[in-house]
């Protein structure tokens, strides 16, 4: 398991609904929250690149292209019952994340709310 910290909150919905997160050696990761009402708020969580948050920040790009560019392989789920103002911790999943059910909506995308 790793543990993440916010950055950055991207996008807000009665509350944090898109985050930006670091782990201990300053890798950026993307975070999209959840509603899974077996396992409650979760993140789908994967890694991302300098140059695709710029191109999110430009609405170049939506949440599902960015999540799916860096990634590949690698994605994650945050665990259940993290708090906000905590550091979070994520389990490594198997498989692609194009063949996740979690992923974003392809048209979502973020409006340069945030700063690169």
């Amino acid at each position: 398991m790793k543990t993440l910290h916010e950055t950055r909150l991207l996008d807000y919905y009665d509350g944090p609904s898109v985050i930006e997160a670091q782990d201990e050696d300053g890798r950026r990761y993307l975070c999209d929250l959840l509603d899974l009402s077996e396992d409650g708020e979760r993140f789908i969580v994967t890694p991302v690149s300098d140059e695709v948050v710029g191109q999110l920040n430009e609405g170049e790009t939506c949440l599902q292209c960015a999540m799916k560019s860096d990634g590949g392989d690698e994605w994650y789920l945050s665990v259940p019952q993290w708090d906000f103002q905590e550091p979070f911790e994520i389990e490594r999943q198997r498989g692609p994340i194009s063949k996740s059910p979690y992923l974003p909506g392809p048209d979502y995308k973020l409006t340069g709310a945030w700063d690169d």
